[in-house]
């Protein structure tokens, strides 16, 4: 690292005069009240402690946030603070010399309950570990905004579904109003014609089951998922559903070919609800292909994602339809409720996991499902010594 200014100076002290000692003295006291002024005007707390982890600096944010009494110093940071749960922790994490980013407390006051992230990092000067800075940030208003946003998102999604519904149940019931008249008039004496009869009464019967159907797949859409995740080899499951989707694939013309990387992990999933996404995916690939195609099924696996691509060689997408495909609702065939992707979509978030779609109007479909690999060993947080080669090597730089 470079030397300062000031550390040039002060190097050559003994070769100043009086007046030039006086100068640096009182650049010196002005450098200092400057950053001392820059502290105790932030928002957030900052507090810097000692090797032996004493308090050497606590801003006023920190004071007020912690509520800290005055008279900290000379005593381990965590003997200044009075919330039990906190003391722990700052026992913990001082003693233990632990790096760690944004950890979450609740805080009872008379004004409430306010959140707070607490981070820890190593304080290093000229390349050496001088002690501990801790950040701590009052993220009560950013927590509210976000649930208040979720909210917000959940019920114009709701809006959404609850409109569909309202379409989706208005044919059939419409269907059905009509039908129930001419079986009323069917019911004449002079009129009885039980083939006709039979005729609308199986109408009915298809009508109604529409309906059922409409209910459970709205159901499925708004209801929490109970995913229960296990240890799950991704090739079983695509060769499961490969064996299941042939004989229909035969049938349209199809021709799949199933591609499986070599090395496959197991991946935490729900068995039975990831291959009710793939099925949705693979039933609407095949829909795009009413005349026969290719559909290709391919799952790979790089260190920190599994991917099961499903892809066609349909109608595609047209451009201005690829952003709302997830919609609720929202469907390009001429039958269906249109909630076949949203539930896969919900399905892949459940799992932490990700989805994606790309799409050439006339050429086909590609939609890709990324879930996360468990990693074999858990990465430990970044120690005091990782944090002195880190900079280090930055210095050297």
């Amino acid at each position: 690292m470079k030397p300062s200014f000031l550390g040039k100076a002060l190097s050559r002290a003994d070769k100043l005069t009086n007046d030039q000692l006086r100068t640096l003295f009182n650049e010196l006291v002005l450098t200092n009240d400057r950053l001392e002024a820059a502290l105790q005007s932030m928002f957030d707390g900052i507090v810097v402690c000692s090797l032996n982890h004493e308090p050497v600096l606590i801003n006023k944010s920190a004071e007020r946030i912690l509520r800290i009494q005055g008279g900290w110093g000379g005593s381990p940071f965590w003997m200044a603070i009075a919330d039990e749960e906190l003391k722990d922790f700052f026992y913990k994490a001082l003693t233990s010399e632990e790096t760690i980013l944004g950890r979450e407390f609740a805080l009872q006051s008379s004004g409430g309950t306010r959140i707070i992230a607490i981070s820890l990092s190593a304080l290093l000067s000229e390349d050496r570990i001088a002690g501990t800075i801790i950040h701590i940030e009052d993220i009560t208003e950013k927590r509210k905004k976000e649930t208040q946003l979720r909210r917000a998102e959940s019920l114009a999604a709701l809006t959404t579904l609850a409109a569909g519904v309202a379409h989706e149940i208005n044919n059939p019931l419409g269907s059905i109003s009509i039908r129930i008249q001419l079986l009323e008039k069917l019911l004449k004496p002079e009129k009885t014609d039980k083939a006709a009869m039979k005729k609308h009464l199986n109408v009915v019967k298809e009508e109604m089951d529409r309906l059922k159907h409409i209910v459970v797949d709205f159901l499925f859409a708004v209801r929490p998922m109970d995913i229960q995740l296990m240890s799950e080899n991704p090739a079983q499951i695509v060769e499961e559903i490969a064996d299941l989707i042939q004989p229909e694939a035969d049938r349209m013309g199809i021709n799949v070919d199933v591609s499986i990387g070599d090395d496959l992990p197991r991946v935490l999933m729900d068995k039975r609800h990831i291959k009710q996404a793939l099925l949705n995916l693979i039933q609407n690939a095949m829909a795009a292909m009413p005349d026969g195609g290719n559909l290709g099924i391919a799952v790979a696996a790089t260190n920190d994602e599994l991917t099961i691509s499903v892809s066609d060689t349909g109608t595609g997408i047209p451009e201005d339809m690829l952003t709302k495909i997830f919609e609720p609702y929202f469907t390009t065939k001429k039958s269906g409720t249109g909630l076949g992707l949203t539930i896969t979509f919900k399905i892949i978030k459940e799992h932490s996991g990700d989805i994606s779609l790309e799409s050439k109007e006339g050429k086909g479909s590609t939609f890709t499902i990324h879930l996360p690999v468990p990693q074999k060993e858990k990465k430990s947080l970044p120690q005091w010594q990782d944090a002195v080669a880190i900079a280090g090597s930055q210095a050297e730089d």
